[in-house]
């Protein structure tokens, strides 16, 4: 049977997950709920590469959509933050950013528009450093 997609397509792939290390996982799953919105699915314990892990997946935010699932080494030593950004769309962008300071994140630049793309965007990062792209649709 000949493949109907054109070149360059995904060849039947559908991205499922992403999976971001953390070195406290409570702590990095509170700030993902409370600034963020995400929604515990599961928590699971297992092995990666001989280690032992802890994991906490959240659920997809559409129904088939994408989940995140957060994983920490259970020995504490992880990769550097900054390995991966996660992207959010929010309908109230300040707020986000409010609440990600109060729950101990940061915000360093501020917040931009990019008419080009007819959105505003920012920079989210969470307590131990890792990126969360937000953006709020303009005119949605």
């Amino acid at each position: 049977m000949t493949d109907p997609r054109p070149a360059g397509s995904n060849h039947g792939m559908t991205f499922a997950f992403s999976k971001t290390f953390v070195r406290d996982l409570d702590r990095m799953a509170a700030f993902y709920q409370d600034v963020l919105g995400l929604i515990p699915f599961n928590r699971h314990q297992d092995a990666m590469f001989g280690r032992a892990i802890d994991e906490i997946t959240f659920q997809a935010s559409y129904p088939g959509g994408p989940a995140l699932t957060l994983i920490s080494y259970v020995d504490g030593d992880a990769p550097a933050a900054g390995e991966a950004v996660q992207g959010f769309v929010t309908p109230d962008l300040d707020a986000v950013c409010a609440r990600a300071v109060a729950a101990g994140g940061s915000v360093p630049d501020p917040i931009r528009e990019v008419p080009e793309f007819g959105l505003r965007v920012a920079f989210v990062i969470d307590p131990e450093g890792r990126i969360n792209e937000v953006i709020q649709m303009l005119n949605a």
